[in-house]
């Protein structure tokens, strides 16, 4: 269950504050515009996974988003706890990013499982499939699709496009999509620390039942360096940027800015 937490972990975390873009990188490729890679480390045990972040852009205002992670040394042992990938396909439309289709691929009680969001606005509903071990995917469930709601990934490069933004002092409540009971995402900035702006992450479900928190310290560019949160019997578990000088820092602009100001309280629209 601790690589579990592990993936759960580097997809709440990184959810930075900055400018997306292309890097230098990308340049000379636009259509690969950013490959984060974060190390993992938990208690005394350093580097026992590595996890990537990447988005490319596949068509006119189409985006596409993945997320991958591979535990290192003797950890690999315990491989089948660590989510093997999420993929989300977004549109941007006025100055915002909403999600096409998201994919999720991971370990369950020993099975390898395969899901679907597939969101419908004509019809205004979000469709779940789901497959095991490689059979073909099955419709689960059919819910109705209430905007905004976004999956982990979109809601990431929506909060560096600027399509929605936070100050010090403010909380966040975002929609997730449901697995299947609803979730949201809060988020609380807090003010500029030594080692970066600090942001607190928790994860609760309809039932009732909460993750984290989570911590994450922005850096002077608005882009996490690095995040942590305390893990039964273990201790920190906590990730650290590799590559900053991957950061996109131009490119992917906003048209459109949420205003924002502090002590507040806030459901991102």
């Amino acid at each position: 269950m601790i690589i579990r937490i592990i993936g759960i972990l580097i997809l709440v975390a990184i959810l930075g504050w900055g400018q997306a873009g292309a890097s230098p990188a990308a340049a000379r490729d636009q259509a690969n515009l950013e490959n984060l890679q974060y190390r993992l480390s938990l208690g005394f045990f350093e580097d026992v996974a590595r996890v990537r972040l990447s988005l490319s852009r596949v068509g006119p205002d189409r985006y596409r988003a993945r997320f991958s992670g591979a535990a290192q040394g003797a950890w690999q042992l315990l491989k089948k706890f660590l989510p093997e990938s999420y993929e989300s396909e977004m549109a941007l439309e006025d100055g915002r990013l909403k999600p096409l289709l998201y994919r999720e691929k991971f370990y369950k009680k020993g099975q390898a499982v395969s899901k679907e969001y597939r969101f419908d606005y004509n019809r205004k509903v979000l469709e779940v499939w789901r497959g095991v071990d490689g059979r073909e995917l099955e419709k689960d469930s059919e819910v109705p699709l209430q905007e905004p709601v976004y999956d982990p990934l979109t809601l990431f490069y929506n909060l560096r496009l600027g399509a929605v933004a936070a100050a010090p002092g403010q909380t966040l409540k975002v929609t997730l999509v449901p697995t299947p009971e609803p979730r949201e995402m809060v988020l609380r900035v807090g003010p500029q620390t030594g080692e970066g702006c600090k942001t607190m992450i928790f994860v609760r479900s309809g039932q009732g039942s909460e993750d984290g928190p989570y911590f994450v310290f922005s850096g002077p560019q608005k882009v996490p360096l690095h995040a942590w949160v305390r893990v039964l019997a273990f201790g920190k578990l906590a990730g650290e940027l590799l590559n900053p000088g991957e950061i996109m820092t131009e490119g992917l602009a906003a048209s459109s800015q949420l205003s924002s100001s502090g002590g507040e309280t806030r459901q991102i629209p």
